[in-house]
């Protein structure tokens, strides 16, 4: 299996208190580096493709650029309404080779890796 991820990060947070929950905190990094990481550690992925903000790439790249570049991560522009232009977005950046792709909330870190076990062996 050589799989590409598409992490989805174009929201606005609206309903995230505290604002950008993406850059929110998380052991000492953003909660985007570390949806970012869990990924990173696996055989199977080839490609992790973030999709986002468009109307924000700019203030994006300078928050998170240089931790999404240390992880190879492919970075293009989301959709503008909803979630599914976001990935549409992203499957024209995916790899030719890929064999398979899987989507991934951005704000969710908390995945265990027994469950992507599961996840990709049901692929």
């Amino acid at each position: 299996m050589k799989l590409s991820v598409i992490i989805p990060a174009a929201g606005a947070s609206t309903r995230f208190a505290s604002g950008d929950k993406l850059s929110a905190d998380l052991g000492g990094r953003p909660l985007l580096l570390r949806t970012v990481e869990i990924f990173t550690r696996r055989q199977e992925v080839d490609q992790i493709i973030v999709a986002g903000p468009p109307d924000g790439m700019d203030a994006f790249k300078d928050r998170f650029g240089a931790g999404l570049g240390f992880h190879g991560v492919t970075l293009v522009p989301g959709g503008r309404e909803d979630r599914w232009e976001t990935v549409r977005h992203a499957l024209s950046a995916v790899k030719e080779s890929s064999t398979h792709v899987a989507v991934h909330d951005a704000a969710r870190p908390l995945v265990s890796d027994e469950m992507l076990d599961r996840v990709f062996m049901a692929s």
